[in-house]
């Protein structure tokens, strides 16, 4: 089954502006055909494509209950980087909205920074669950025109560690070759997972990185739990956080 996102938004603040969020915004939005709305945290809005519908919001709470009302599948979220004055929320506010709203949501560190969503890096880890993202990063493949990195990972250097890797990075691999995405991998064991996807993803200059969002407890991946709180607040780079819930629907079991 194929990602389709029909309905997103893009949290915004009164006065402030990240123009790197609103043109992925408009970039995914011409290519699912999507529904958008822009939530500005404030009393009025501002500026936005004709094409978004603009509400406003009082607060990061309201923010959260309008989101899940209009049942929207993602929502991009402005991170305060180099400036208060550009960004909606920091790296802990995006992560306890992340676990309020329990969908999708591509955190974008608001700068002078301008990405190359030409790369996206997919990690993938021991655990069973860890493929189950990547219909979501054959999606933003397609939306971008990216080429996919994925990268194998494991604090453990172990034989079995390894070959388990090994074993399911081929199955990926196919996965996204017979979706018509270009993909690479590479494998790196020891040390930090999270500093392992970030130190590729920096040398490769990579635009985006596909990730799990909270632990739960039939799941085992670095890329969940503290390692995506991690991921979100060292990025210097949008990171898409895809919620568990999410994944269960999704044609991943490869």
């Amino acid at each position: 089954m194929a990602i389709i996102i029909t309905n997103f938004c893009v949290a915004l603040k009164e006065g402030q502006t990240c123009d790197t969020a609103i043109q992925i915004a408009e970039k995914l939005q011409a290519h699912f055909k999507s529904k958008v709305s822009a939530y500005f945290i404030g009393e009025s809005v501002g500026n936005t494509p004709t094409s978004f519908q603009k509400f406003v919001v009082s607060s990061t709470r309201e923010l959260a209950k309008s989101f899940v009302d209009s049942e929207s599948d993602l929502m991009i979220l402005p991170l305060i980087n180099e400036s208060p004055e550009k960004g909606v929320v920091n790296a802990v506010e995006a992560n306890k909205l992340i676990d309020n709203i329990e969908r999708m949501v591509l955190t974008v560190p608001c700068g002078s920074k301008v990405f190359k969503l030409d790369k996206i890096v997919v990690p993938i880890d021991s655990s069973f669950e860890t493929r189950q993202k990547v219909p979501y990063a054959v999606a933003m493949a397609k939306a971008f025109g990216s080429k996919l990195y994925v990268i194998g990972v494991s604090n453990d250097k172990g034989k079995d560690a390894e070959v388990l890797i090994k074993n399911y990075l081929r199955q990926v691999i196919l996965n996204i070759e017979e979706k018509g995405v270009s993909v690479t991998s590479e494998i790196r064991l020891g040390g930090n997972p999270t500093n392992q996807v970030l130190d590729y993803a920096n040398e490769l200059d990579a635009g985006m990185i596909v990730i799990m969002t909270e632990q739960e407890t039939n799941i085992t991946s670095f890329f969940s739990g503290k390692y995506s709180q991690q991921m979100i607040k060292s990025s210097a780079i949008p990171v898409l956080s895809i919620h568990p819930k999410d994944l269960i629907v999704s044609d991943a079991r490869l």
